[in-house]
């Protein structure tokens, strides 16, 4: 599967895109290495992902109404009151609904850090409780955009796996949706002495850390 580096998630994320013609938000990957920014730039090391999954689910033709989910019909209508020239698509995978948009205004998304994606992904979320309850979370996303909340859930995990190889023993992490446990795993990777395992029943699974021994 193709590698690609960039200074950061995002660039790295970009430069996979453009390569295998599909948005940021529709590609698979995992992290080989996480980066580090070094001193006045010596000792740094860019973040290498590798793609594991270059085709995403198609999209479904947004003329055919029956074919397309309620939310990202509500995605489309919202986006063409605001004007913008976008086009949007849709994934399911790990229990989420990933509604991503492409289009001339994309930068537009990406001012102010995504606020207005986050913004978008908000409002959906909030319909979908009582508009389509049958659906799952939806996520909103766009090529370039990383969105913060994981990028803080792979701060933290980092975090507890430095802990763990210092310490020693193992750790357990509140139960999460799938979404969630893809991103631990995939970041519990980066750390050679240690694996990851879920339990647990449900949407909901806990996750443990521990060192591997011998």
């Amino acid at each position: 599967m193709p590698e690609f580096d960039g200074k950061d998630l995002e660039e790295a994320l970009t430069a996979a895109a453009s390569a295998v013609g599909l948005p940021a938000g529709e590609l698979d990957y995992e992290l080989l290495e996480g980066g580090r920014k070094g001193v006045f730039g010596l000792g740094s090391r860019p973040v290498r992902i590798r793609v594991t999954t270059a085709a995403a689910t198609p999209a479904m033709p947004a003329t055919a109404a029956t074919e397309v989910s309620a939310p990202r019909h509500m995605l489309d209508d919202v986006v063409r009151l605001m004007g913008f020239s976008l086009a949007s698509a849709e994934v399911r995978r790990d229990g989420v609904l990933e509604l991503s948009l492409d289009g001339a205004d994309r930068g537009l998304l990406l001012e102010r850090e995504g606020e207005l994606i986050t913004a978008l992904e908000t409002l959906l979320g909030r319909m979908g409780r009582r508009a389509w309850p049958d659906e799952p979370a939806v996520r909103v996303t766009c090529p370039g955009y990383v969105n913060h909340e994981d990028a803080g859930l792979v701060e933290r995990v980092r975090k507890l796996a430095e802990d763990v190889l210092r310490a020693g023993g193992r750790r357990t992490l509140p139960a999460m949706n799938p979404y969630e446990r893809r991103i631990v795993h995939m970041t519990v990777r980066e750390f050679r002495d240690l694996r990851s395992s879920s339990d647990g029943e449900g949407f909901l699974k806990r996750i443990h850390v521990e060192k591997i021994e011998g």
